[in-house]
């Protein structure tokens, strides 16, 4: 009976100090894949992506570039992220994913090569062996994930995405508050490079052997190059606090400059400014996020195009990076 008894109250215990994963913060499942992503010239290029599952047991979800906008409860400080690779092998081998989130700290195990040079920033997932990925100190901010595993190779590839987290409902830091939201997601493709991965000729040896003659021929914003046939994106009434929050997964930099109205910049990298810098265009590097806060004073459609000049779609014009904000009346 003592026994008995004994074995019980371990039970209870292992029961009560057991915490559901549900409670441990935002969990997400992602899944690197590979798809195809169709140009407004025609081209088919083939990509890798993330998908978002329910499970680790289930692919359920779509691969999609940018990957799954992923948001963190408000006043939650933790994030997990579990990741599958689906990805297909390159030069006879697995191709290893991580994934890394500029702007939050975590402890990162770096993996290298055997000549001593780093291959990934973190430990890595390889088919079959899911890895994960957790921060336990997440702040409100703008962030972007990405594979930390041959950056220069995989987040061309794709593998990318977004996360956001409010300091409160319609507060997007302590004192930013706004009314809408809009996302001007960056990031390029070299067709070339695409091609090489897709037949397995890139690396040593190969007809491609590295990103060094890296030239993106498409520049797209929110997954897609302007095309004559884009729908402008809804940006709120006159009057209203627009907050706008700018991604760069591209390799290179650029910058954003909004016709006809001004920005106030508010923060980069999930890190608010402590005084706002006004702006009509300013400079996105790779890599980086920035939120500005926006009040159109009059009805219609405002152009947000690149500096840089990365307006092309393959050979055509108009195209890249340049989109329409479209903001109705007051009511």
């Amino acid at each position: 009976m003592n026994t008995v008894l004994k074995v019980s109250c371990v039970v209870a215990l292992m029961a009560a100090f057991a915490v559901p994963e549900s409670a441990k913060g935002a969990v997400f499942y992602l899944r690197a894949g590979e798809t195809n992503l169709a140009m407004p010239d025609g081209q088919v290029i083939r990509v890798w992506g993330f998908a978002r599952d329910t499970s680790l047991a289930l692919n359920d979800g779509t691969i999609t570039v940018p990957g799954p906008a992923l948001e963190i409860p408000i006043g939650d400080p933790n994030l997990t992220i579990h990741l599958k690779n689906h990805l297909p092998n390159l030069n006879g081998a697995p191709v290893p994913v991580s994934i890394i989130i500029p702007g939050l700290t975590a402890a990162l195990n770096p993996v290298r090569h055997v000549n001593g040079r780093v291959r990934s920033f973190t430990h890595e997932s390889f088919p079959g062996t899911p890895g994960t990925y957790s921060w336990n100190d997440v702040k409100p901010g703008t962030y972007l994930y990405h594979s930390g595993t041959h950056p220069a190779l995989q987040v061309q590839m794709g593998l990318y995405g977004s996360l956001t987290k409010n300091f409160s409902t319609g507060e997007a830091y302590a004192g930013k508050i706004f009314d809408r939201e809009v996302v001007l997601f960056y990031s390029e493709l070299d067709p070339a490079l695409h091609s090489a991965v897709a037949l397995d000729d890139y690396g040593p040896g190969k007809s491609v052997t590295s990103t060094v003659h890296y030239a993106p021929k498409y520049f797209l914003i929110n997954g897609s190059p302007f095309s004559g046939a884009a729908s402008p994106l809804p940006a709120g009434s006159v009057g209203e606090k627009v907050l706008v929050r700018f991604y760069n997964a591209g390799l290179k930099s650029h910058a954003p400059l909004l016709q006809g109205a001004f920005m106030k910049v508010i923060a980069e990298d999930g890190r608010a400014y402590r005084y706002p810098r006004e702006r009509y265009s300013f400079l996105l590097p790779a890599g980086k996020t920035m939120d500005a806060l926006v009040e159109f004073r009059s009805a219609g459609q405002y152009a947000i195009y690149d500096r840089m000049m990365a307006l092309t779609t393959g050979a055509g014009l108009p195209g890249g990076f340049l989109a329409f904000l479209a903001v109705s009346a007051a009511p």
